[in-house]
């Protein structure tokens, strides 16, 4: 009764206004401004072999209204003991914006590196539990980050014209988590050259795609739409591959 009574009290004296809507007037109640389109995956890593689980990559893709791209990427490479956890945005033409990866390995945490492209400087800050660094690095116009998530290969692809061969040079500024956490997580500048090797249809779990076939090394990619998703990759040397599982469009809640 007295608790009730100081309730009616305070809003008689505008302390408390009891008609206070759940939500602001002014809140957005349709889609979001800044997704134009959001779609999500799921990468399986398996031996080439007898098809034995050995991990796993979960993704999330926004598009935002300028053609420029978020994905949010988590990798459970158990066979490992790994897991890691990304994201990156890159612009209309997949030109790296802003990448953040964090690692744990077998010996645990092993630390994190968030890379910022601004023109020709790409600014590189990792941290862990050996202390904080910083790089500045010149870059060129055609550069990628590669994080190690599987699942945005497909975006490394785009750059450098291709010869009479299909083949393209390419520059990367790769991350190199070690396996025992002995070092920070950084990384390094360096070419790499990859070949087109035409058009193809395949099968995998998520469906069938025609896709654009890539050779990386010894790295055989198949990459398929727009968006550029991985739909297969696999290691020519190794009793390793990876195969897309759930390709969808996300529905909002």
């Amino acid at each position: 009764m007295i608790m009730r009574s100081l309730i009616l009290l305070l809003a008689m004296f505008g302390m408390l206004d009891l008609y206070t809507p759940a939500f602001a007037e002014d809140e957005n109640t349709g889609p979001n401004i800044n997704v134009a389109r959001e779609i999500v995956g799921t990468l399986r890593l398996q031996t080439k072999s007898d098809k034995r689980y050995r991990g796993a990559e979960e993704w999330r893709i926004f598009v935002h209204p300028d053609g420029a791209r978020t994905m949010i990427l988590s990798k459970d490479f158990i066979a490992a003991n790994a897991l890691q956890i990304m994201t990156a945005h890159v612009d209309a033409n997949f030109r790296p914006v802003d990448v953040y990866a964090t690692y744990w390995v077998p010996d645990g945490y092993r630390g994190s590196i968030r890379v910022a492209v601004d023109g020709e400087t790409l600014r590189a800050v990792s941290e862990g539990p050996g202390g904080t660094l910083t790089e500045n690095v010149v870059v060129p116009e055609e550069i990628s980050v590669v994080t190690h998530g599987e699942s945005m290969n497909g975006w490394y692809l785009s750059q450098g014209d291709r010869d009479e061969d299909g083949r393209h040079e390419a520059t990367y500024y790769i991350f190199s988590p070690t396996r025992d956490g002995s070092e920070m997580v950084r990384g390094r500048l360096g070419p790499a050259s990859f070949q087109y090797l035409g058009q193809e249809t395949i099968t995998v779990p998520a469906g069938t795609f025609e896709t654009e076939r890539y050779l990386l090394t010894n790295i055989e990619m198949w990459v398929t739409g727009e968006h550029r998703i991985l739909v297969k990759q696999s290691i020519v040397d190794e009793d390793k591959e990876y195969v897309l599982t759930r390709l969808e469009e996300a529905k909002p809640e």
